[in-house]
């Protein structure tokens, strides 16, 4: 299960604090259960994952929950662990801020667990390679995801459009869309300035082109390279045609309901977002939701000739560590295993709660019959993509991530020129780069499992 993308806070803020705090840590302390900090999107949730992966939890030392506030526990936890206190567990939105806790001492190493638990032949070799820093296994991925672009079928037809796969369908798919009064791209940030990254991810892997990204990932071109530059250049021209959100005044207004709604009322002809929106979509479509249609998913399409129509952009949604001062690190790497290994308890919480699973692999057997066809085909092909993408939040150095999502805003608005965002951008990654906080990358075309 996942701290969902729209919810986490992201910020340089959590770099300072662990800084400023980590001085601060006292000596761990004995514990005969483990506690697990938490938060959930409702009340369902809460009692479902306390019900199966806390209560039925058969280890060598109980777990107690503590629910804690979405808005609050990444600084609960740093404040905690700098204390010499805090959860078991140590949970993050990803590895692009991992190198931080590590830094501070507070998450053990765990390349010791590997062959204890054949972590090596349960996970993608690309998820864990993006869980080291430096050599040393530091976290495990708690889920995983990808980008996709939504739409609703019956609208498509009514419209007579045709779902995108390069970039000339893109653009005449949008500009059909537009003049029939429909928004092209339901999107918005109201709710998560961190939804910015999202489409600088499009740009980057289905524009500039995931072999682009990686030769700028290992510090072999830069980021001020024009194929980066075009790229940034054309989704705010983009933005700037309406074809997101209805425009970028309008992008900065819009919070998720309304995109949801558009989505499923027919106002908006599409939605590109994260594979997290599964579940956030569930109550605007079928019965009890006033909506007969259904929704349905596809890769993102090629926005530059040249760039490939399959690209999985791959992105670990949560990555989770051990605390150091828990008292009791192998019970909690005991927890972690069962959080992230234990296929049928996983499957079942897909299935019944639409939770994200780690990038484990699974097939179609893992699932019973009454699974959604959507969910199946999703977490059955990424496992074995062959052509992937980069996600900001799991592949960028975590003070470049920032940058991007609160810099590139002025490239929407036209106070700042792509070129010069792009600049901005490699002077912070090229200081990440040197001194090596850059997340491990597999290269564009490697079996990813």
């Amino acid at each position: 299960m996942q701290l969902s993308r729209r919810e986490v806070i992201v910020g340089g803020g959590a770099l300072a604090l662990l800084g400023a705090l980590s001085s601060c840590a006292a000596p761990g302390r004995a514990a005969a259960s483990l506690d697990y900090w938490y938060y959930f999107q409702d009340l369902d949730q809460r009692n479902y994952f306390r019900k199966h992966f806390i209560d039925d939890y058969r280890g060598s030392v109980p777990v107690t929950l503590t629910v804690k506030s979405s808005a609050t526990i990444d600084q609960l936890t740093q404040v905690a662990l700098a204390a010499g206190k805090g959860p078991a567990l140590v949970v993050t939105p990803g590895p692009s801020g991992v190198a931080a806790y590590d830094g501070a001492g507070y998450i053990a190493h765990l390349d010791d667990y590997v062959e204890q638990y054949g972590w090596d032949q349960k996970f993608s070799s690309w998820a864990l390679d993006a869980s080291r820093v430096g050599d040393s296994l530091v976290t495990l991925p708690t889920s995983y995801e990808s980008m996709v672009l939504y739409f609703k079928p019956e609208v498509v037809a009514q419209h007579g459009l045709t779902v995108p796969i390069d970039r000339a369908g893109f653009v005449d798919f949008c500009t059909e869309a537009k003049a029939k009064g429909l928004v092209p791209i339901a999107a918005g940030n109201a709710d998560y300035k961190g939804a910015n990254e999202w489409y600088l991810t499009i740009a980057l892997n289905h524009d500039a082109g995931p072999e682009a990204v990686y030769r700028a990932l290992q510090g072999e071109t830069k980021w001020t390279d024009p194929v980066f530059v075009d790229a940034f250049q054309r989704l705010a021209d983009d933005f700037g045609r309406g074809w997101y959100g209805g425009g970028v005044k309008s992008y900065f207004t819009n919070q998720f309901p309304k995109m949801y709604q558009q989505l499923a009322s027919g106002e908006a002809a599409s939605m590109i977002s994260g594979t997290w929106e599964f579940s956030n979509l569930a109550p605007y479509f079928g019965e009890g939701s006033g909506n007969s249609g259904d929704w349905d998913y596809q890769n993102v399409p090629s926005l530059r000739d040249g760039v490939g129509s399959t690209i999985w952009d791959l992105g670990i949604g949560q990555s989770t560590g051990v605390n150091t001062q828990s008292g009791n690190v192998p019970a909690a790497v005991e927890f972690l295993n069962f959080l992230t290994t234990d296929v049928k308890t996983i499957t079942a919480s897909m299935e019944a709660m639409s939770f994200q699973p780690p990038p484990i692999g699974l097939t179609r057997a893992d699932f019973t019959a009454s699974a959604d066809p959507r969910m199946v085909r999703l977490y059955t092909e990424l496992p074995v993509a062959t052509t992937i993408g980069y996600t900001t939040w799991t592949f960028f150095p975590q003070k470049t991530e920032t940058y991007m999502i609160n810099e590139y805003e002025k490239v929407l608005t036209g106070s700042m020129t792509a070129a010069e965002f792009a600049s901005g951008m490699q002077d912070i990654f090229a200081g990440e780069l040197a001194a090596g906080s850059v997340p491990v990358a597999p290269k564009p075309s490697e079996l990813v499992s």
